[in-house]
């Protein structure tokens, strides 16, 4: 017992070596503070993408693993958007100095739970899908340089990209609700972002880049347990949709629009559909329902207008008439007001945000809201907490 307790303490001695060696190395890779939590974040995934028993599917960020290309980013909280503000810096410093790192260089940020806390599985697959549209749009808003001119800002085109400080960027997003599709899985949410300079040369149509994707297909259809290569398109073929590429659900599917869209005159966030559907347009003014400032919206789960008659949750969006009428979220409940007030993809007002009653409702042909009690969210694996509201609006 005695030699196994020497063992054990030279091992303890020899573990925080490499711990500190460890975190001296991610201190030198990091942008901004590095959190407790974040060393082990970013020192597991260097080892998962310099693995050789499972070689990991992106051959360029295995590239950039092996060759100190990586530069990692820490959010302390997904769910608090009061911790978001580091990111636009982050990114913003990475693109000051990422052609000077290497050619194979990839920005990889983790976010937190809070709390010094990470690695809590908090929401479903459509509720991180959700936070990650919710953090481009952020992004967006915050980016202080005008949408590139040879970008298109249409989502519905082969030459869209995000774009951030006047850079074309490539953005994948991992979670831990991804189970099947295990080339997305993370046991922490975390975002990587790939300068669309980082491919220039490998187009599908050179040799290095056709082996390329050869390579990525064939390790994903070893690596994830649904086929995710259909939708991996290259970049400017007339076929391909980048925005499909960024956050694929865990049966490799995705929303039928993009909820993400710049429009052309000043790069705001503009709607990605039409603003309201008519029955939405003949409600607007009706009553009690709305006033003048508020919109009533009834979506189905991928958050697309329901037609006339059709069962969906109800949601209110304001219009920002003169002055923001809707609140921003809970006082001191961040993760609550993440549940319920969503950024608004229909209103071409940068940063608006929709509430989420919790009810089932439809609209009557004759333009009425009929309620149909609350959202069974039973057969979910993420469950809304807070009370249905808007009740005995009819």
């Amino acid at each position: 017992m005695r030699d196994r307790l020497k063992l054990s303490g030279a091992s303890m001695a020899g573990t925080t070596d490499a711990q500190d060696a460890h975190r001296e190395e991610i201190l030198d890779l990091a942008i901004g503070p590095v959190p407790e939590w974040g060393t082990g974040c970013a020192r597991d995934m260097i080892a998962t993408l310099r693995s050789s028993a499972e070689p990991f599917p992106c051959i360029f960020a295995t590239a950039a693993a092996n060759r100190g290309g990586l530069r990692f980013g820490f959010v302390d909280d997904l769910d608090d958007e009061r911790t978001w503000s580091v990111l636009p810096d982050i990114l913003a410093t990475y693109l000051s100095v990422y052609q000077s790192i290497s050619r194979n260089t990839s920005l990889v940020v983790f976010f937190g739970s809070g709390g010094e806390t990470v690695g809590e599985w908090t929401d479903d697959i459509l509720g991180y899908e959700r936070r990650f549209w919710s953090l481009l749009r952020y992004l967006h808003d915050s980016d202080g340089e005008p949408w590139p001119s040879d970008i298109p800002t249409d989502t519905d085109t082969p030459g869209w990209e995000f774009s951030f400080r006047g850079t074309p960027i490539f953005v994948v997003c991992n979670t831990p609700a991804h189970q099947r599709l295990r080339s997305r899985s993370s046991p922490v949410f975390n975002i990587t972002f790939q300068p669309r300079w980082v491919f220039e040369g490998l187009e599908p149509h050179t040799p290095r880049g056709a082996a390329a994707r050869r390579t990525i297909r064939e390790r994903l259809r070893r690596m994830d347990k649904v086929d995710s290569t259909p939708l991996l398109g290259s970049y400017g073929d007339p076929a391909n949709r980048e925005w499909k590429q960024y956050f694929l659900r865990d049966d490799a599917s995705v929303p039928a629009r993009c909820p993400f869209h710049a429009d052309s005159a000043g790069g705001d966030v503009a709607s990605v559909g039409p603003v309201v559907a008519p029955a939405l347009a003949q409600a607007e003014d009706a009553g009690p329902r709305a006033d003048r400032n508020t919109q009533i919206r009834v979506l189905d789960a991928e958050y697309n207008p329901v037609p006339v008659g059709a069962v969906g949750e109800l949601f209110i969006g304001e219009l920002f008439l003169g002055g923001p009428p809707l609140a921003w979220g809970y006082l001191d409940d961040p993760r609550r007001a993440a549940e319920r007030f969503l950024p608004d993809p229909f209103s071409p007002v940068p940063g608006s945000r929709m509430y989420a009653t919790g009810d089932l409702a439809r609209f009557r042909a004759d333009g009425e809201v009929e309620f149909l009690g609350p959202v069974d969210r039973l057969d979910r694996q993420h469950a809304r907490t807070t009370s249905p509201a808007g009740r005995g609006i009819r």
